[in-house]
Protein backbone atom coordinates (compact mmCIF):
# COMPACT_ATOMS: atom_id res chain seq x y z
CA UNK A 1 0.00 0.00 0.00
CA UNK A 2 1.11 3.32 -0.86
CA UNK A 3 1.99 6.40 1.47
CA UNK A 4 -1.65 8.12 -0.38
CA UNK A 5 -3.52 5.36 0.18
CA UNK A 6 -2.66 4.47 3.56
CA UNK A 7 -3.29 8.59 4.24
CA UNK A 8 -6.67 8.14 2.81
CA UNK A 9 -7.44 5.23 4.38
CA UNK A 10 -6.70 6.77 7.58
CA UNK A 11 -8.15 9.99 6.76
CA UNK A 12 -11.42 7.57 5.97
CA UNK A 13 -11.05 6.17 9.66
CA UNK A 14 -10.92 9.20 11.41
CA UNK A 15 -13.66 11.41 10.07
CA UNK A 16 -16.80 9.45 11.84
CA UNK A 17 -14.33 9.37 14.76
CA UNK A 18 -14.43 13.12 14.89
CA UNK A 19 -17.80 13.45 14.39
CA UNK A 20 -18.66 10.74 17.25
CA UNK A 21 -16.52 12.94 19.45
CA UNK A 22 -17.75 16.18 18.63
CA UNK A 23 -20.93 14.55 19.64
CA UNK A 24 -19.72 13.45 23.07
CA UNK A 25 -18.16 17.16 23.35
CA UNK A 26 -20.97 18.78 22.55
CA UNK A 27 -22.82 16.94 25.47
CA UNK A 28 -20.17 17.68 27.82
CA UNK A 29 -19.97 21.51 27.13
CA UNK A 30 -23.95 21.70 27.60
CA UNK A 31 -24.24 19.41 30.91
CA UNK A 32 -20.74 22.36 32.12
CA UNK A 33 -22.93 25.29 30.43
CA UNK A 34 -25.91 23.88 32.96
CA UNK A 35 -23.71 24.02 36.06
CA UNK A 36 -23.07 27.44 35.29
CA UNK A 37 -26.39 28.78 34.69
CA UNK A 38 -27.51 27.30 37.87
CA UNK A 39 -24.65 28.46 40.05
CA UNK A 40 -24.92 31.73 42.05
CA UNK A 41 -21.26 31.24 42.89
CA UNK A 42 -19.65 34.00 40.75
CA UNK A 43 -15.98 32.93 41.12
CA UNK A 44 -17.32 29.19 40.21
CA UNK A 45 -18.85 30.40 37.57
CA UNK A 46 -15.67 32.10 36.30
CA UNK A 47 -14.15 28.38 36.35
CA UNK A 48 -16.94 26.94 34.65
CA UNK A 49 -16.83 29.64 31.94
CA UNK A 50 -12.96 28.76 31.30
CA UNK A 51 -13.88 25.09 30.90
CA UNK A 52 -16.93 25.83 28.30
CA UNK A 53 -13.82 28.31 26.56
CA UNK A 54 -11.44 25.14 26.48
CA UNK A 55 -14.39 22.56 24.84
CA UNK A 56 -14.81 25.58 22.28
CA UNK A 57 -11.13 25.16 21.45
CA UNK A 58 -10.97 21.78 21.44
CA UNK A 59 -14.03 21.87 18.96
CA UNK A 60 -12.33 24.31 16.63
CA UNK A 61 -9.12 22.64 16.56
CA UNK A 62 -11.18 19.37 15.18
CA UNK A 63 -12.99 21.50 12.75
CA UNK A 64 -9.30 22.57 11.66
CA UNK A 65 -8.13 19.05 11.71
CA UNK A 66 -11.31 17.71 9.74
CA UNK A 67 -10.49 20.88 6.91
CA UNK A 68 -7.10 19.27 6.77
CA UNK A 69 -8.19 15.85 6.20
CA UNK A 70 -10.38 17.06 3.50
CA UNK A 71 -7.66 18.73 1.53
CA UNK A 72 -5.26 16.15 2.16
CA UNK A 73 -8.16 13.82 0.52
CA UNK A 74 -7.87 16.41 -2.73
CA UNK A 75 -3.74 16.77 -2.61
CA UNK A 76 -3.90 12.96 -3.05
CA UNK A 77 -6.53 12.81 -5.66
CA UNK A 78 -4.77 15.32 -7.46
CA UNK A 79 -1.32 13.58 -6.88
CA UNK A 80 0.26 16.23 -5.36
CA UNK A 81 1.52 13.95 -2.14
CA UNK A 82 4.81 11.89 -2.62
Amino acid sequence: MDVKEKALELERELIPRLVEWGTEIDEFFRRFRELRLITNDLSFQGAILNVEHAFFMVVQSMNILRENLKLLEVAAKKKEID
